[in-house]
């Protein structure tokens, strides 16, 4: 099997698409919001963002499509300034889940926040190589 992309089924996709355009700075190749998808990259992976009920729709399911609850996936994003990259996500729209804190066990400085369709987001940076625990 071969990855090609990671695709996020949301309702509110204007917003969504801004704030992943604007904020986490997905480069994107396509974008057509009267059928609700785009697609983009960062750091290589594709992301793709799809209407949720357009997509239930092309798959024969109803709409509206129910919306998921709770957490279902985190999205990593490596950002070179966690914490600049949190403060500006949260001026614009973003919620906070968890502020910027070092992890050495995770050997990354990372903070969570959603996107406005409730994606939950990891934004890390590796921490130097002294930080990580040694035993």
């Amino acid at each position: 099997m071969n990855k090609v992309s990671i695709r996020l089924l949301v309702g509110d996709f204007p917003a969504t698409l801004t704030f992943w355009r604007d904020r986490i700075h997905v480069a994107l190749s396509y974008s057509d919001e009267a059928a609700g998808y785009a697609y983009g990259e960062v750091g290589g992976v594709g992301v793709e963002f799809f209407a949720r009920d357009a997509f239930a729709a092309a798959i024969g399911q109803t709409t509206p499509a129910a919306a998921p609850v709770g957490q279902r996936v985190t999205i990593e994003v490596g950002v070179d300034d966690v914490d600049a990259t949190y403060a500006d996500a949260v001026a614009h729209g973003a919620t906070s889940v968890a502020t910027p804190l070092d992890r050495p066990e995770w050997g990354a400085r990372t903070a969570h926040i959603t996107d406005p369709d409730g994606n939950l987001i990891e934004l890390y940076t590796k921490l130097p190589e002294e930080s990580a625990p040694t035993a």
